[in-house]
């Protein structure tokens, strides 16, 4: 059984998938706890959660880089109510070969993308963000 899928099936099984499934002053963002590591090569479908949303895509090496596409949408109970409406919204990047790229969302967690170099394989993270104050600004 191959990982690869076509780009159609891709889009399928996301929105599937997608159905089923502050500080001012001196403050600062820093990562907190990153969940493991999820590794993709090409072609390979990926899939994790992002807080209240459900993330689902795959990327290609491309562009000397990954070429990374996601769908993002409501995750739970209401990703059904969501699926009536269409409220999936479409993500796509290039992260160069050797770079990261980071997504934030307004419900605490980021996700990390590591394209490796070659764009041989892609590495996903979800970390929640701290923010704290230095003790200057106190």
């Amino acid at each position: 059984m191959s990982t690869s899928l076509s780009s159609k099936s891709l889009v399928a099984a996301a929105a599937l998938l997608i159905a089923g499934a502050a500080g001012l002053g001196a403050s600062v963002t820093h990562a907190g706890e990153f969940s493991s590591a999820t590794v993709v090569k090409p072609k390979a479908g990926l899939s994790f959660p992002v807080g209240s949303k459900q993330a689902v895509g795959y990327f290609l090496a491309e562009r000397g880089g990954c070429d990374l596409t996601l769908l993002i949408g409501e995750a739970g109970e209401s990703a059904s109510e969501a699926a009536k409406g269409g409220t999936a919204s479409r993500f796509s990047t290039l992260v160069a070969a050797g770079r990261t790229a980071r997504i934030d969302t307004a419900d605490g967690p980021s996700v990390e993308f590591f394209c490796s170099t070659g764009a041989s394989f892609l590495t996903t993270r979800v970390y929640e963000r701290v923010a704290y104050t230095t003790s200057a600004a106190r």
